[in-house]
């Protein structure tokens, strides 16, 4: 247990010290495997049915027991569902009633730190996703909130909507002073909450060693309370800033290492679900180079549990595949969600938190060898070294080296005919033979400064010279 913000000693002897600490730079060469401990894997291997609505049974120990299945596709880190207790229903972690204590649904201290040490020992870092905005769902009843048990250290309805929900997320104000979806806003302004919130930060990331922290609804906290949390944490922090509004998005980071590319985001939706036009990709880059000053440590994402899968708005498993290579490709930190690997298709929430105990943890499935073709070449690349270039874009192609890796998509999907461009604007030598990671017979030459580049039937493509 914690006791006044600190683990009691017999619990902290031999755990300080675990974290492998990666600055904003070193998380560039990692990819995210996302993933909600309740869904993921239980502890002895059962596959329970259940409400998607409510607890389902996965645990830490489950997702320790796991970790080859998660490593073998290339990932070397993950993104956890938050670890302290919650109020009633709150399987998703996102609703704190204790910040002290860790939710016994998921296990016990001692199965997190074995979780994290299990980790490091497989080089994978873990990121803890933590919520300094609000807590648990207890209406106006805050006693049974610790340390928050009053309602001083929270924000009043004055200023709010009668329902004292934020309804308009065009004001500000609202945003960072009314509750989301009904849950009580913690008010930062207030000196014991500011500082509480910095400790519990601090010691949680330093007593479990997490290596980077994922911050919960960033926008509805004042980005000057975000600098002195971010400092305490000491590691890595990515900001949820759930917007599509460039400029809005990237006021954020700095207050924030960074933020989750949800602008990028909906635009791939755009492009590779509804084939909107392959330029809207360029468009938005033009418009992140303007207003990011860090492009390179941006997560980016085409699931995560708060949207519909991909493939329940689009089931073509070709269009999936060009949005899953971008996000690993492209300039960034990808994050991939769980399921992704075994074509889940939920809807909204809670449909897109499937157990994932019902796919037997298989190897061979199409988007697991996919995402371990990628990820692997990704890493031997180490294209997180090299600047994104464009190389060609129009409504159906898009092409981007990074170093001496071409990249080549398109939004055609399975019933797309070939199609056929031919690349002038390219960084290779007369002679130069570039071959397709995916069919490595499938090989071209440069001549006279230029190359075609053809895609059957929606394919992705990603070329490397030999």
């Amino acid at each position: 247990m914690w006791r006044n913000g600190v683990l009691a000693v017999v619990v902290v002897a031999g755990l300080v010290g675990l974290c492998q600490c990666g600055s904003a730079s070193d998380w560039k060469d990692r990819t995210i495997y996302q993933l909600l401990t309740d869904r993921f894997a239980t502890a002895d291997g059962s596959s329970p049915s259940c409400s998607l609505s409510s607890y389902c049974g996965g645990k830490w120990d489950g997702i320790t027991d796991h970790l080859s299945y998660i490593k073998g596709m290339g990932f070397d880190a993950i993104w956890i569902t938050p670890v302290v207790k919650n109020t009633d229903g709150g399987y998703h972690g996102y609703w704190t009633q204790d910040f002290y204590s860790v939710n016994p649904y998921f296990g016990s201290e001692a199965d997190l730190t074995t979780l994290v040490k299990a980790c490091h020992n497989n080089n994978m870092w873990v990121m803890f996703d933590v919520v300094g905005n609000h807590v648990g769902n207890v209406g106006y009843d805050y006693s049974s909130i610790n340390p928050f048990s009053t309602s001083t250290y929270y924000h009043d309805c004055s200023g709010c909507p009668s329902s004292c929900n934020i309804e308009d997320y065009s004001n500000q104000n609202q945003v960072e002073h009314c509750r989301l979806a009904g849950l009580p806003d913690l008010d930062q302004s207030n000196s014991y909450v500011n500082s509480t919130l910095n400790s519990w930060i601090k010691n949680l990331v330093s007593t479990y060693g997490a290596d980077g922290i994922r911050i919960d609804t960033v926008p509805e906290v004042s980005k000057s309370f975000w600098t002195g949390f971010q400092e305490s944490a000491g590691v890595f922090g990515i900001g949820e800033v759930y917007d599509g509004r460039v400029d809005y998005v990237a006021g954020y980071q700095g207050y924030v290492d960074s933020v989750l590319s949800y602008p990028m985001f909906f635009t791939l939706r755009g492009v590779f679900q509804s084939k909107n036009s392959m330029y809207n990709i360029e468009s938005e880059l033009n418009s992140y180079a303007q207003y990011f000053s860090d492009m390179s440590i941006l997560g980016n994402f085409i699931d995560n549990h708060d949207q519909a899968r991909f493939l329940n708005g689009q089931s073509d498993y070709w269009m999936y595949k060009n949005a899953l290579v971008y996000i690993l490709m492209s300039q960034g930190i990808p994050i991939v969600y769980y399921g992704t690997e075994q074509g889940y298709s939920g809807g909204s929430d809670p449909n897109n938190r499937e157990p994932l105990w019902t796919s037997g943890y298989s190897t061979t499935s199409d988007l697991y060898t996919f995402l371990q073709t990628v990820i692997t070449y990704r890493k031997s690349a180490k294209v997180w070294t090299q600047s994104q270039v464009q190389r060609y874009a129009d409504n159906n192609f898009y092409a981007f080296t990074r170093g001496t890796t071409f990249v080549a998509l398109t939004n055609g999907g399975t019933n797309q005919a070939s199609i056929t461009r031919t690349i002038t604007y390219q960084p290779y030598a007369d002679g130069t033979k570039l071959c397709n990671l995916f069919y490595p017979t499938d090989c071209i030459y440069v001549e006279d400064g230029q190359f075609d580049v053809v895609l059957l039937h929606g394919e992705p493509k990603i070329f490397y010279p030999v």
